[in-house]
């Protein structure tokens, strides 16, 4: 799975491997839908492995196992996804790392491994409103002979565990009362997040800290209105009356975090603005990634305060 796109910046393209998930038709037949999931957020594919239970847990929590002496949590993803479980013996398990954290899911099979352009990934928007932060799929890709969907992960985990995902917490909402005090003069932050429970997260923290917020639900969005930004800019406007810095996820439909951030820094009118990656998928291995495009920061999603804390840091307030 180490392939060249591991190694690739700015490509705007992402591999994901796809599994398979049973679920019941409403005539009680059993029909199978296919899923994908980055190949930057799984560590290792495998049987099924012997699962210890745990009591008091939600119902898609299976219990645990040990992985070179590390306890996994194991994830019922059909479970989480259609209230179904397959009773088939035959499953797999994807153990991924994402927001600093390793969980195991449990999928009906895996087929393969895709490589497709973030263009062709488009976001379910008649399941999937703008402002809702109930829908558990964040995109969608189309080939010839299937839908290949994406699930929110990060917010399934977030539901079994709020301390793993992104809830208030009392210090986020301290710093960012203290930071509103700092902030005399108008701050726009212009935000890319496809999640819709992160980009609300996201967006309340920084209401709180008195920031302008300019939200968008993928990178090309955010991409479109910073260019017309920059024509503004050229046409003798001042940047800081549009948007003083960018916050971009990774993961998104249409353009990634990374080409954003890339676009960014190598337009002159826009370079100067700081640009923090705020992805659970960053981590030591990738962090290259995002230098090599130009990020001033990268932040895995749970650190909330840390990116209060970047912001203040890079807007010297």
């Amino acid at each position: 799975m180490k392939t060249n796109i591991l190694l690739e910046t700015g490509t705007n393209e992402l591999e994901i491997i796809e599994y398979l998930l049973n679920y019941p038709d409403t005539d009680g037949s059993i029909k199978t839908q296919s899923f994908g999931i980055n190949v930057a957020k799984v560590r290792e594919i495998m049987n099924l492995p012997e699962i210890t239970e745990l009591p008091n847990q939600p119902p898609n929590v299976k219990g645990i196992f040990n992985l070179r002496n590390r306890i996994i949590p194991v994830i019922d993803l059909g479970l989480s996804l259609f209230n179904y479980t397959d009773p088939n013996t035959y499953k797999k398990l994807i153990v991924t790392e994402f927001n600093n954290n390793q969980f195991g899911f449990i999928v009906s099979d895996v087929k393969r491994i895709y490589r497709f352009s973030w263009m062709q990934v488009e976001a379910p928007d008649i399941i999937n409103d703008f402002s809702t932060d109930q829908a558990s799929i964040i995109g969608i890709i189309k080939t010839e002979d299937k839908n290949i969907l994406l699930a929110d992960v990060e917010k399934i985990i977030a539901e079994i565990n709020p301390t793993l995902g992104l809830e208030v917490a009392r210090e986020d909402i301290m710093k960012a009362e203290e930071i509103k005090k700092l902030t005399a003069q108008d701050i726009t932050v212009v935000t890319a997040e496809d999640s819709p429970t992160i980009r609300k997260m996201i967006t309340g923290r920084l209401n709180l800290a008195g920031f302008k917020i300019q939200a968008f639900n993928d990178g090309l969005s955010a991409w479109n209105y910073l260019e017309d930004v920059a024509k503004k800019v050229e046409a003798g406007e001042d940047l800081s009356k549009y948007v003083n810095l960018v916050i971009t996820d990774v993961e998104m439909p249409q353009m990634d975090g990374f080409t954003l951030t890339k676009n960014i820094k190598t337009n002159k009118t826009l370079q100067s603005l700081p640009v923090i990656i705020f992805s659970s998928i960053v981590s030591e291995e990738v962090a290259h990634k995002g230098a090599s495009v130009g990020a001033d920061m990268q932040l895995t999603k749970p650190q909330v305060s840390i990116l209060l804390d970047s912001i203040n840091k890079l807007l010297g307030l």
